[in-house]
């Protein structure tokens, strides 16, 4: 994939930019003229989520690129706002919502629907001049995209882990909880410590607890009530449905004798005693309710005590509601390792399946030799084949970080365009660090030059990096600085 031009227009001023093929200079003499800028237009024009620069936000940019891919040729990315990007492929307009629609959009240019590479993607290619020269294997390529080893690795090999890794973020996630519950209990604690005892209850917690126990019987004697009643109901419906019906009984020495209300024996007692233990049941009730108002007004005329004569403080709020929270430490503590444990156990269990037992990672790995070795900052004496996974960064500083830096995303961009075949475009910001000399830019662009001819080179700085061929754009005082053409632009 290359780019092939720009056009970005900001109220009534725009700027139409062309590149080439080969390799392309973004020169100024001075800093702080728009080379970033520039860049992060075009990240921005092919849909990732860039951070603004100091003297334009994206989101107020109209942005139209016109780019070619070895699946589909031509195509015209139109960026007018940050959350809708227009395609248009084949004649035909294509809408992208972003970022929720990022990974179909990229499906497009890079030619892979594998998530796994498309993240990792920009962290290859890309190197930004403010976290870019420092990232090896990990970490932040700009704004909130990040860069893993791991993942692009897996994503190139077909490796599927995606169980292993959400049960590793679901344990994180936890982990995250309980290491919160931790730190109050260690602040409650240090509560104990101080005071010598926890807070105690205040009089009106004490109303408040009595109160919610006698809410407890309320409902009890209210459901008991409702109980009763409903028996009581029941009964005399069929006391005198019995007596409606007409029933007549007939005695052993054959007399008969109609049922009636008067004669049922013992349905009587039985309504009596219902009733009598409603009426008990009701002036419990009602002791229950007085009770309860009883204490609500207490609390009432508290409440208006301390609001008079004492104002709490946030911090003494905060302090009373981390005493009253019953936190066992040690069960915390215990949690806590245990999950650590496991999540090490799947994390280990990934890394193992991310291995050096694959070709990615082999043709990765040799290629940071080779890279690494020709700007002399290490062999295949000094760089294990597992490096590449290195979690030391202290041990590289300098000139020496900022070159394996460089040695790293050119293995990648190798590993990246054998498997997919396609070539992506290197775009280089400020290669020229504080602690690099000529000699070490002579290196890296010798390598540039050498296994890199057929990508597409686009590199900022305020120097010159003399390829053949080179098509330079300056930019002097300002990036977009014409004049925007209505009349063409209405076409």
């Amino acid at each position: 994939m290359r780019i092939d031009n720009i056009r970005i227009c900001e109220g009534m001023f725009e700027r139409v930019i062309s590149f080439s093929p080969a390799a392309n200079l973004i020169h100024s003499k001075n800093n702080s003229c728009g080379k970033t800028t520039l860049l992060r237009f075009m990240l921005y024009g092919l849909g990732y989520q860039v951070p603004n620069t100091r003297k334009i936000k994206f989101g107020n940019c109209e942005v139209q690129m016109f780019v070619f891919t070895e699946k589909y040729g031509e195509l015209v990315l139109e960026r007018n706002t940050s959350s809708i990007l227009q395609l248009t492929k084949d004649g035909e307009k294509h809408t992208f919502v972003l970022p929720d629609q990022e990974d179909e959009l990229h499906e497009i240019l890079f030619a892979t629907d594998e998530p796994d590479v498309l993240h990792n993607l920009l962290g290859s290619f890309y190197v930004d001049q403010e976290k870019g020269w420092t990232l090896l294997n990990r970490g932040v390529v700009i704004g909130s995209i990040r860069f893993s080893i791991e993942e692009l690795v897996r994503g190139l090999s077909g490796i599927d882990c995606k169980s292993l890794i959400d049960r590793e973020k679901e344990l994180s996630r936890q982990i995250s909880k309980y290491n919160q519950m931790a730190s109050v209990a260690a602040y409650r604690e240090q509560l104990q410590e101080e005071r010598g005892s926890l807070l105690d209850d205040s009089y009106e917690e004490s109303i408040d607890t009595e109160i919610d126990i006698l809410i407890v019987e309320q409902t009890r004697l209210k459901k008991e009530l409702r109980r009763i009643d409903s028996t009581l109901s029941d009964n005399k419906k069929v006391k005198r449905f019995i007596s409606e019906i007409g029933l007549i009984v007939k005695a052993p020495d054959g007399q008969e004798f109609p049922v009636t209300e008067d004669n049922i024996v013992g349905l009587d007692d039985i309504i009596h005693l219902l009733i009598a233990k409603r009426k008990i049941t009701g002036q419990k009730l009602h002791d229950i309710n007085s009770k309860i108002e009883s204490l609500n007004t207490e609390r009432n005329k508290e409440n208006e005590q301390l609001e008079f004569f004492k104002t709490v403080t946030p911090i003494e709020a905060f302090d009373k509601s981390i005493s009253r929270m019953p936190l066992d430490a040690v069960a915390i503590k215990r949690n806590l390792e245990k999950l650590t444990k496991q999540r090490k156990e799947i994390r280990d269990e990934i890394s193992r399946s991310t291995s050096m037992h694959n070709t990615v990672s082999k043709d990765i790995s040799e290629a940071i030799i080779k890279y690494a070795t020709e700007l002399g900052v290490g062999d295949k004496d000094s760089i294990s084949p597992a490096y590449m996974y290195t979690s030391n960064l202290k041990e590289l500083s300098g000139a020496v970080l900022h070159k394996m830096v460089f040695a790293f995303r050119m293995a990648y961009i190798k590993a990246i365009e054998s498997k997919l075949g396609i070539h992506l475009p290197i775009i280089l910001d400020s290669p020229s660090g504080k602690e690099i000399d000529q000699d070490n830019i002579t290196l890296m662009m010798n390598i540039l030059k050498r296994d890199f001819s057929e990508n597409q080179i686009i590199i900022a700085s305020i120097y010159d990096y003399y390829f053949d061929e080179q098509n330079v754009i300056e930019i002097e005082d300002r990036l977009i600085n014409s004049p925007q053409s209505f009349a063409e632009s209405s076409d």
